[in-house]
């Protein structure tokens, strides 16, 4: 049965009169050439079936011309009723401003990683450079021995200010017993406190600031973040270097840490909102790690060992810095 037929049912009623429906689809009626009948008439003598091609039978044949004129008209209506409503289902619903707007920023962010992964090849061939030669070239003279590199780099924070120093499983929830809360707890220390330890305290730090008190180092725990760390874990050194060159035209680079292992850390002051905004959608398109936007995302300290290797600063700028 035709799935329009609740709109059939009632454009046959409209043109015959009163229908007699026995089935979904076929009632028996008064024949639309009735007057012309030669033989008696009956109730069951005309029917009407409303699926596939609507049609009017009637069993008299002296209507046949007044029958066929009717079933012209009829599926005529249906035809006109169901085009228009085919066509009112097709029309689409007109999108709301918010609608639109989520649209054009799909768009907008779908053209510039577009544009961004076909500028890759520019930037490493514009902006390569061996890491190495910007040691020399540090607004902060850095030492051979890089034992207290990150004595140098927490200058870059307030003394006063909380920061997160350790391994990454430094860290727990509220669940955890109270002896591991105390452990982790002595994680999160004012600068001034950790500047007292002899040596690198650990491997990682966090380029973001804590409120005073906390074991977790998660993002809700995060009080303000005065630097974006930048790291890939696809391209090489030369090529995320590269991009760090890149970015240094827009936002000023505080720090360069070679992690001892086959990538680099780019330490940068916050970008504006806007600027992150798209930094969001370049950076991972260029190969850089997505999770360096998380608040509590950790990277390497300079300074600490691994692997044997020490983990170094390439490139200090405390200007302007606490």
């Amino acid at each position: 049965m035709n799935a329009l037929e609740p709109i059939r049912l009632p454009i046959a009623e409209s043109l015959l009169g009163l229908v007699t429906w026995t089935e979904p689809d076929t009632g028996y009626c008064r024949c639309p050439g009735v007057e012309l009948h030669t033989n008696p008439n009956h109730p069951r003598d005309c029917r009407v079936i409303v699926s596939g091609a609507p049609t009017i039978y009637c069993v008299h044949s002296s209507c046949a011309g007044a029958v066929e004129d009717a079933n012209r008209r009829l599926r005529s209506a249906i035809g006109k009723a169901e085009c228009a409503k085919n066509q009112v289902l097709r029309q689409r619903r007109q999108p709301t401003p918010q609608e639109m707007e989520r649209k054009r920023q799909a768009e907008e962010k779908e053209r510039l990683v577009k544009r961004s992964k076909l500028s890759l090849a520019q930037i490493i061939a514009d902006y390569g450079k061996d890491p190495a030669d910007l040691w020399e070239e540090s607004p902060v003279r850095l030492q051979d021995d890089a034992k207290d590199d990150w004595r140098l780099l927490l200058q870059l924070f307030p003394a006063n200010a909380t920061l997160w120093i350790g391994h990454t499983k430094d860290s727990c929830d509220d669940h955890a017993d109270e002896k591991r809360k105390d452990f982790c707890r002595a994680r999160f220390r004012t600068v001034s406190d950790w500047m007292k330890e002899t040596e690198a305290p650990g491997q990682f730090t966090c380029p973001s600031l804590f409120r005073p008190g906390v074991h977790s180092r998660r993002n809700e725990n995060v009080v303000t973040r005065p630097f974006l760390v930048v790291e890939s874990d696809t391209l090489n050194k030369v090529e995320v270097m590269a991009i760090f060159q890149w970015m240094r035209q827009f936002i000023r680079m505080r720090a360069l840490v070679d992690t001892a292992g086959k990538s680099l850390h780019g330490w940068f002051d916050y970008p504006f909102q806007e600027c992150l905004a798209e930094l969001h959608i370049i950076l991972p398109a260029l190969g850089c790690d997505p999770a360096l936007f998380k608040a509590a995302q950790p990277c390497r300290l300079p300074g600490a060992q691994r692997d044997k290797k020490t983990q170094h600063l390439l490139w200090l700028d405390l200007e302007g810095r606490p």
